[in-house]
């Protein structure tokens, strides 16, 4: 395995994660495939312009992957953590203001006692972001 990608699923606010996201981290959203784009769809037009599948890149890199569930009994909330190393101070800080501003602190940002910078944020969705810069 070359590198591992964190698909995060919702349940139809897809769309607004993926784009909340690009800002968040500064991506760019790199595919859009939509559930009415499938061979043989046969839902309704609201399930059709959910998200089947996007992708979201910094630096040519991919790092995210977000899509709407396409099955009932969908949760929210879940175990799944997602540690982002951030390359500067001030992306860092972008990120930890903006995830914040609509979602809750779990750790302050601050100099953690391995000496990086870090926190801990519950975004507007529910996702659980570490957020570290070395």
């Amino acid at each position: 395995m070359s590198f591992a990608v964190p698909y995060l699923v919702f349940n139809g606010e897809g769309q607004e994660a993926l784009t909340f996201y690009a800002d968040v981290f500064q991506a760019d959203i790199t595919n859009v495939q939509r559930f009415k784009q499938m061979n043989n769809f046969d839902g309704d037009a609201i399930f059709g312009e959910r998200l089947m599948h996007s992708r979201l890149a910094k630096n040519g890199e991919e790092f995210i992957y977000i899509t709407d569930a396409p099955y009932d009994g969908f949760t929210i909330g879940n175990r799944v953590t997602i540690l982002i190393n951030f390359a500067s101070e001030n992306d860092i800080n972008y990120a930890y203001e903006t995830l914040s501003s609509s979602g809750k602190v779990e750790m302050e940002l601050q100099v953690a006692f391995w000496g990086s910078t870090y926190a801990q944020v519950t975004d507007q969705f529910g996702v659980f972001w570490q957020l570290n810069f070395e």
